[in-house]
């Protein structure tokens, strides 16, 4: 090989030369057609590899291409490709092939770089190859960017691809780029514009190129798109075939070839879903649709870049194919297509649309070239655009519609010849002939001359007829342009081608095809379309050819018929105008009227004569009628025609000419109007037609004065006349009679007519107030005198009284325009009147009961009006404006009003501006009134308002109200000390003595003050009232609390009224009645220990205890600066000591001794002491704080020791008056019995009982409370002599007995004392567990202590409701008794003491269902055992009467909400709870007794369940239910109750269902195959079986394997098994090793379903006996709610009966009786035969006799 010579061939040489062209810069062109090597031709040497590969690869190539279309076949994955859709095989193998890339040698490029490249050029020419596929969103994308995919495209389409593939891959590439998905069409055209371009010198940056597209490949493109265009079913067919099918050779291919192979019978492997997802008809609406895209690329570059004419007209004669045009038509065939093809726009909008598109691209830039095309274009343009039904399609097809009419006029023409001869001899032979036929249907017999016949003319005026096909608006502008471009031949090709276009014109109106939405602008649209195409008509009649258009009306000239066309079409729009079928608005017609005149005017003269005379006449007709109604056109019409037109031009003569006589003969025929008789009737439709007209010239009317005078003259005389029948031609008067004089005189004669005419004044005056709101009339028209100022005042009287709406507002506008209507005096006369009315109802409102607030609507109305008019009067404004903030501020806050926001707002308005408009010294009296205004309202019970809330309410800012509270507003100190003065000193109740000490009740002797008559609508008295708006203020206003520590003194006597009365609600406090609610009591209780607390926080000055007693021990002492010094000083020292007084000083001193020290102690206990003689109540008072606050000082030890030293000294005579106190006084020093201080020593402890021994057995009489406060003293000495004996025991005990003898709980003066003696008896009680000897004394009287205990426990109450003291007492009492021994408690115990459980203490509650529990278990024992005895008497199983009527009780419905509730509800349920209890170890008979009372009664439906299913609240459904998860239903521990826990009552309601489940099971499964609530029904069973069910599955097999069961189920010849894992229980009895088996199995959601007995084996025992049996077992656990225990004992005795010879009952079959368990001891002394009792009885009772039910022979003889 010679030197430098290459061995590469000559196409290895010409490849590289092009690679270092594009390396260089150069850009490449797409390869040129290359010709096809014959079949025959050799393909050279190839191995069976090679060979697969070129067979995947031909086909892939394809294939690939094929997918630009949307065939899935065989593609690469696709990066963005849709979720779920599977990967062609080919993408798998794509995935293979590319690990490969770089390593496989190339047959085509051989080694090196070209060597690994063809496999990414396949992958390269895959992903363009999808570029049009439906699904292939961002396919583009696909397409690296990266260099080396540049270079392998750019390699693939030079080197490998031949012209058919780079005319594929760049077709569809492009058609991507313009696909009519715009994301596909975005990423395609990102790709696109890298790639490609038409510029020869254009490279990108970084030495990358684009391939350009050159002349020859934009004719392959333009090919490719014919294609599309005209074929795309095909050319989709064609780039998808079917699938090759590639034998399998004998011979294993090696592991490198893994080609897929597809059976013959295997269907392509499209996606169903692309199936779906696009038809057949919409493939190809989107392909042409890129195609036509495409098409107008191609056209704008080729154009751009190719000058040459000759190379345009052939490049786009391709496109004179009428078929390719059907793109435009909508219907299946196109009429211009001579074949029956189906055209290409059939139900394809979008297809439409696009070829449109492309039409306009066309005449843009092929405009030269286009005269081949024309014929073509013209028929499918003309006969397409006007029957186009899609609106989209319209506003796309109008520029190139008008774009191709205007360039080429004739276009009409040649669409109304014949295709072929429009051709010429273009056309074949065989289409000559063809359309020499057609053409010969289109020539007129009758003429020798042709007369040209246009079917688009015809579609057009179809166009018109329709309204523009439903968009008139945007369409008929149009019109004028394309009846511009119709030649007159067109239009002459009908016999009257003028009337007949009108006619299609005006059918759209005769039609009604402009009554749309819009039909006002479409109207519109159509009047101005209409008038320019008459004056285009006439102009052309009027030109050379015009002749032509007179038709068959040739005779006229053709002036004539110019006139004659705008007279009939002036007068057609004149008359659908006036008689309203074409609605337009008036100004727009006038506008379009005048500006059609105008026209005329300017183009000829003569035309517009003919027009304006039509035009005339038909005004003066309308007008000059007398029974014809003006038309308010008329006026605009000549208003606007005088405003346009020339006022110098004959246009403007006539038109002032005919608006004159408009005028005058207008105002003739309202005078006529105005002289006829008042009895005819006037046409008000007529008349106000009249009064437009002058509205509308009323500027002229007045220009002539003779006119002028007579109109003057004619108002004036005719006032009564026109305010009857045209109120609005005297306000036209008014309004442009520009004369003061005239007017005026004839407003005062319209007023003096109104008052003379009162009764049609709501008629008359109305129009006249609304031409003066809407400042129509002059401001001179005032009234001389008071013309109708009395009317106006009756008007007001009318609308205040509320009979009439009308009034009302007449009243408000004349108020509103007073100046015109009504005198000053007059209008202050109605603001007077308006203000008293307006303070009247306000303070009515204010005290009254009921609120009426249509009075005040009224009022404020007028009022604000007149406010706005003008200032008030100063006398006024003292007058309204504190009423006005009465009403905008203080009824607001009454609960029973409900005032509208709107009266509020005006209210407000007036307070804020009337106070804006006064002088400083009117606005300080207004203040003066709104203060006492307010400070009577504090104490005025009658005012259903709460001062609390009226106090709140001055502290707000905007209120503009300079006011001090506490000066201005509530009473002063003096006055509310006199107050409580008045007020009684003692307790209403002596029980309350049980609660507090400090009530005595020995001291209710004085005379007492009556309780007070008047209380506010809360219960609240007067001094109530005025104490809770004093607290409210302190609340919010700490430091005026600080400043006024004396009202803490009334604070503390309100809060201890109301404590009271929460402890005795039945009592009568002297300042709250019974309908006071129990939250205001206690949050007035709360709100006085709030400011205690705060008031008197403990003094940080050291000595101030100390300084404060000195300056009480003064004989005269001065009250101090210091407020709390001050309050001590008024309640220590008392004007008149008493409890109340006391009461109030016990509740000071424990804040004020919170921190005192043992000093300070010392100090209050020598206050108490020299208090002793003169204020008794007070010293008690001091005593029993420091002994319970401050911390034990010495000095109280001794005076202990001095009082009772004291009372040994006082003799029996002197015992009820100086030996109570010093008891009394005792009792206060007593120690906490917790405390570890020393009461009294020993010794003197016994003196002190010998004092009491000798007062009680001195001959003198004792008083009641001296033994009460000796049996208080006991109580603390009995712990100090519980180890001394001796007589002090016995008198201890006999004070007790005669305490409980007289004691009574419907005693409430008892109660004291009987709370003292039940607290002595619990502490000997507490003393005998641990002291012997004292036990052995007790013993001997405990009997008859405890007895009377329990008998007062027993005795039933009226009411229990609401009083403390004595729910304290049953709960000493209970305390007692629950633990009493067995013999004083038996089984009548429950029914008699059963009662307390309705207490509504819950402790009292607990504690009684703890007693009777015992007495429960009493008398269910009791039952037992006579039921067990074998008897004949008849035994009631029945539960405690009384017991069934505290069961049968009806709970209020509001007890079922609130806390308070929740005791009744807790008492209730724990009879039920006692009620279940009796169940327990009762024997199935009692059991079935008890079963039966409770299904007669039907409690369990009526009351029980609905209590449970309400607290568990599973009426809300289940998802709202208690959730009871972390809960065990089958426990509830009592002691752990909680009221105020909300749970504790829904969990006791959770276990009394549990034990209706376990024990009366067969009730709640009757209950629920009753329920017809659907909703309750499921959500019952659902919470049973899921939070019960278990439970209780769990217990009653747990019942089988309890030791009583197993002893009663025991024998040697029966067992029994338990398998609870399915629930099921197996009882075995063996005869002879024969068992007979029986099975009980418990369903998952017992017990709402039964127990299913499975029978088993049965041995020696007759099918009848063994029914029986089993039904016997299935009753008792069916009907009488028997356990399984009872059921299998019940089956034990019958078999064992039966085996040991025992007789059966021959009623049941059965030895043992399932009713009553009892042997068949009854028989027959005829048949031998014997029957339970229980069997025949029940025989007798259904057969109606006494015979034996065998023999029938009579039993009972």
């Amino acid at each position: 090989m010679a030197k430098g010579k290459s061995s590469a061939s000559s196409a290895t040489r010409k490849k590289h030369a092009r690679k270092a062209a594009v390396a260089h810069g150069e850009v490449p062109e797409l390869p040129q057609p290359k010709e096809k090597k014959s079949k025959g031709e050799k393909k050279g040497k190839k191995n069976k590899e090679a060979e697969e590969e070129d067979i995947y690869t031909s086909c892939e190539a394809r294939t690939c291409t094929a997918r630009s279309f949307g065939h899935p076949w065989n593609c690469p994955e696709d990066p963005c490709r849709a979720p779920g859709r599977p990967q062609a095989p080919c993408e798998e193998r794509l995935g293979h092939e590319e690990e490969s890339f770089g390593r496989s040698s190339s047959k085509l490029g051989g080694k090196g770089e070209e060597g690994g490249r063809p496999r990414a050029v396949e992958r390269i020419n895959r992903s363009s190859a999808r570029l049009a596929s439906p699904s292939a969103c961002s396919v583009p994308s696909s397409i690296a960017p990266h260099t080396i995919t540049r270079d392998q495209f750019v390699f693939f389409l030079h080197e490998v691809a031949d012209a058919d593939q780079a005319e594929n891959i760049v077709g569809a590439w492009c058609m991507a780029v313009h696909d009519v998905d715009r994301q596909v069409a975005a990423f395609a055209r990102e790709s696109w514009d890298r790639f490609i371009t038409v510029l020869p010198s254009e490279s990108e940056q970084s030495g990358k190129v684009r391939l350009r597209v050159g002349s020859t490949a934009f004719s392959s493109l333009w090919d490719f798109t014919q294609r599309v265009l005209l074929d795309p079913a095909g050319i989709y067919t064609y780039l998808n075939p079917p699938q090759p099918v590639i034998l399998t050779p004998g011979k294993q291919v090696g592991k490198g070839a893994s080609s897929r192979v597809r059976r013959e019978d295997e269907p392509p492997s499209r996606s169903g879903r692309e199936e779906e997802e696009e038809s057949e008809g919409d493939r190809k609406a989107r392909l042409r649709i890129s195609g036509f895209g495409v098409a107008e690329w191609v056209l704008s570059k080729f154009t751009q870049f190719n000058e040459d004419a000759k190379k345009v007209d052939e490049f786009v004669s391709p496109l004179d194919n009428l078929a390719l045009w059907s793109s435009l038509y909508h219907t299946q065939f196109a009429p211009f297509v001579q074949d029956e093809i189906e055209a290409f726009g059939y139900n394809q909008p979008g297809v439409r649309k696009a070829a449109w598109g492309f039409a306009q691209v066309l005449l843009r830039t092929c405009k030269a070239s286009l005269t081949p095309l024309l014929s073509t274009l013209s028929h499918a343009m003309l006969r397409s655009a006007w029957i186009e039904p899609d609106a989209g399609v319209r506003q796309v097809l109008w520029q190139p519609l008008l774009t191709f009419l205007k360039e080429y006029p004739n276009a009409w023409e040649l669409e109304a010849a014949s295709p072929a001869e429009a051709d010429g001899d273009n056309e074949s032979d065989e289409e000559g002939e063809e359309e020499g036929q057609n053409s010969e249907t289109l020539k007129p017999s009758a003429s020798e001359s042709k007369v040209l016949v246009s079917h688009a003319y015809e579609e057009f005026r179809q166009f018109l007829e329709l309204g523009c096909m439903g968009s008139p608006v945007q369409e008929y502008p149009a019109v004028i342009i394309i009846l511009s471009t119709i030649p007159s031949s067109i239009m002459a090709s009908i016999p009257t081608p003028i009337q007949t276009l009108f006619t299609s014109f005006w059918a759209a109106v005769d039609g009604r095809a402009l009554s749309g939405l819009d039909r006002t602008t479409a109207s519109a649209a159509f009047l101005s379309s209409l008038l320019e195409c008459t004056r285009f008509i006439a102009r052309r009649l009027l030109g050379e050819n015009g002749a032509v258009l007179l038709g068959a009306d040739a005779s006229i000239s053709q002036r004539d018929g110019a006139r004659e066309l705008v007279q009939e079409q002036t007068k057609r729009a004149w008359e659908e105008l006036c008689s309203g079928r074409l609605k337009v608005e008036d100004e727009v017609a006038a506008d379009s009227l005048a500006k059609f005149f105008k026209d005329l005017a300017i183009g000829d003269e003569d035309l517009f004569d003919s027009a304006w005379t039509t035009f005339a006449d038909a005004v003066r007709a309308q007008t000059q009628t007398p029974a014809s109604i003006v038309p308010t056109l008329v006026s605009v019409t000549l208003k606007s025609c005088n405003k346009i037109f020339d006022p110098s031009s004959h246009p403007s003569k006539v038109a002032k000419v005919l608006t004159s006589d408009v005028v005058r003969t207008t105002i003739e025929r309202f005078e006529g109007i105005l002289e006829t008789d008042e009895s005819i009737e006037v046409n008000s439709t007529i008349l106000d037609s009249l009064v437009s007209v002058l509205n509308e010239f009323g500027e002229d009317l007045f220009s002539i004065p003779e006119l002028a005078a007579a109109i003057d003259n004619t108002c004036l005389h005719h006032v009564r006349r026109l305010l009857a029948i045209s109120p609005a031609a005297l306000q036209v008067y008014l309004s442009y009679r520009a004369d003061e004089e005239p007017c005026s005189l004839l407003w005062e004669a319209v007023l003096r007519e109104l008052a003379h005419s009162s009764e049609d004044l709501l008629q008359l005056l109305p129009p006249l107030l609304d031409a003066a709101e809407g400042n129509k009339l002059p401001g001179y028209l005032r009234p001389s005198s008071s013309e109708i100022d009395d009317v106006t005042g009756q008007l007001l009287v009318t609308a205040l009284n509320g009979h009439s709406s009308q009034s009302l507002s007449l009243v408000k506008r004349l108020l509103a325009a007073a100046d015109h209507f009504i005198s000053q005096e007059c209008f202050q006369g109605l603001i007077s009147s308006l203000t008293a009315a307006f303070s009247q109802h306000v303070r009515d409102t204010l005290r009254g009961e009921q609120f009426d607030a249509r009075p005040f609507n009224a009022l404020l109305s007028l009022l604000e009006v007149a406010f706005q008019k003008q200032a008030l009067s100063a006398s006024d404004s003292l007058g309204l404006l504190p009423d006005a903030f009465t009403f905008a501020f203080i009824l607001p806050l009454l609960d029973d009003i409900k005032l509208e926001s709107s009266q509020l707002e005006s209210a407000r308005m007036m307070w804020h501006a009337g106070l804006s408009q006064v002088s400083e010294e009117l606005r300080e009296d207004i203040f003066v009134h709104v203060k006492q205004s307010l400070r009577d309202i504090v104490p005025d019970c009658g005012v259903a308002l709460r001062p609390s809330r009226l106090v709140r309410m001055l502290t707000d800012p905007s209120l503009e109200l300079p006011i001090n509270v506490m000066e201005d507003i509530l009473p002063r100190q003096e006055q509310l000390d006199g107050m409580l003065e008045e007020l009684p000193t003692s307790p209403t109740e002596v029980c309350l003595a049980v609660i507090d000490p400090l009530v005595l009740p020995g001291d209710f002797s004085e005379v007492e003050h009556p309780a007070p008559s008047a209380y506010d609508y809360a219960g609240f008295a007067t001094y109530s009232r005025v104490v809770d708006a004093l607290m409210s203020y302190f609340l919010d206003d700490r430091q005026a609390a600080r400043e006024n520590v004396w009202a803490l003194r009334h604070f503390i006597a309100l809060a201890i009224w109301a404590k009271d009365l929460l402890n005795v609600q039945a009592s009568q406090s002297p300042v709250f009645s019974q309908r006071v609610s129990k939250a205001e009591l206690e949050n007035i209780a709360l709100k006085a220990q709030q400011l205690a607390s705060y008031l008197l926080a403990p003094a940080s000055e050291e000595g101030w205890s100390q300084r404060v007693v000195r300056s009480l021990l003064q004989a005269k002492p001065q009250v101090p600066a210091d407020g709390v010094e001050a309050l001590l000083h008024t309640l220590v020292r008392p004007k008149s000591d008493s409890m109340r007084e006391s009461r109030i000083l016990h509740i000071v001193l424990q804040h004020v001794l919170a921190g005192a020290s043992k000093s300070d102690a010392d100090d209050f206990i020598q206050l108490a002491r020299s208090l002793e003689k003169k204020d008794q109540h007070a010293s008690l008072a001091i005593a029993l704080s420091v002994t319970q606050y401050a911390p034990e000082p010495p000095k109280l030890e001794r005076y202990r020791n001095e009082l009772a030293a004291g009372i040994f000294g006082v003799p029996a005579s002197k015992a009820n008056t100086e030996g109570l106190w010093l008891l009394r006084q005792f009792v206060a020093t007593a120690p906490d019995s917790d405390s570890d201080v020393v009461y009294l020593p020993v010794p003197r402890a016994v003196n002190l009982m010998k004092a009491c021994q000798q007062w009680i057995t001195s001959d003198e009489e004792l008083d009641e409370e001296v033994e009460a406060e000796m049996t208080s003293v006991f109580i603390h000495l009995a712990p100090i002599l519980q180890n001394v004996p001796g007589s002090h025991w016995d008198l201890i005990f006999d004070v007790m007995e005669n305490n409980l003898e007289s004691a009574s709980f419907d005693e409430a003066d008892t109660l004291p004392v009987l709370a003292r003696t039940l607290k002595l008896l619990i502490t000997v009680q507490d003393l005998v567990t641990t002291n012997k000897a004292l036990r052995a004394v007790w013993d001997e009287r405990k009997v008859v202590n405890l007895t009377l205990v329990r008998d007062l426990v027993a005795k039933r109450l009226e009411s229990t409701s609401g009083n403390v003291p004595l729910s304290i007492c049953r709960e000493l009492g209970l305390t007692i008794v629950q633990d009493l021994p067995s013999t004083l408690l038996d089984k009548d115990s429950l029914s008699k003491m059963c009662h307390i459980l309705t207490d509504p203490s819950d402790t009292v509650q607990r504690m009684a269902y703890k007693m009777l529990r015992e007495s429960a278990a009493k008398y269910t024992e009791h039952l037992v055992l006579e039921a067990a005895v074998d008897s004949d008497a008849e035994l009631k199983l029945e539960l405690p009467l009384e017991l069934i009527s505290l069961l049968q009780m009806n709970l209020p419905e509001d007890d079922l909400e609130g806390d308070a509730a929740n005791q009744n509800i807790f008492g209730y349920l724990l009879i039920w709870m006692l009620a279940f209890d009796l169940f327990n170890n009762a024997s199935l008979r009692v059991k079935s007794g008890y079963l039966d009372h409770l299904r007669g009664t039907n409690l369990i439906a009526d009351r029980f369940l609905p209590l449970i299913f309400s607290t568990l609240n599973l009426y809300d459904g289940i998802l709202k239910a208690v959730k009871l998860d972390i809960w065990a239903v089958d426990e509830y521990y009592l002691d752990l109750y909680a009221p105020d826990v909300p749970a504790s009552l829904s969990l006791l309601a959770a276990h009394l269902y549990y034990r209706s489940l376990h024990l009366v099971p067969v009730l709640i499964r009757n209950w629920l195959l009753d329920c017809r609530d659907r909703q309750l029904s499921s959500a019952v069973t659902t919470y049973t079986s899921t939070y019960f069910s278990p439970a209780l599955l769990q217990a009653e097999l747990a019942r089988v394997k309890e030791p009583d069961a197993t002893s009663q189920l025991t024998d040697e010849n029966m067992k029994v098994k338990v398998a609870s894992a399915v629930n099921e229980v197996i009882a075995v009895y063996t005869v002879d090793d024969q068992e007979l088996e029986v099975r009980l199995k418990l369903p998952s959601d017992w017990p709402l379903h039964t127990i299913e007995i499975k029978e088993g084996s049965r041995v020696g025992v007759t099918e009848d006996r063994w029914r029986s049996w089993i039904l016997g077992m299935q009753q008792i656990l069916t009907f009488r709610s028997g356990s399984i225990t009872d059921g299998v004992v019940f089956f034990l005795k019958n078999v064992a009966s039966h085996f040991e010879g025992q007789p059966e009952c021959a009623i049941c079959y059965s030895i043992i009786s399932a009713m009553d368990g009892s042997l068949p001891k009854k028989p027959c002394k005829t048949c031998k035969n014997r029957f339970h009792a229980a069997c025949l009885y029940k025989w007798f009772n259904s057969s109606h006799s006494s015979s034996c039910p065998l023999c029938r022979s009579e039993i009972i003889q």
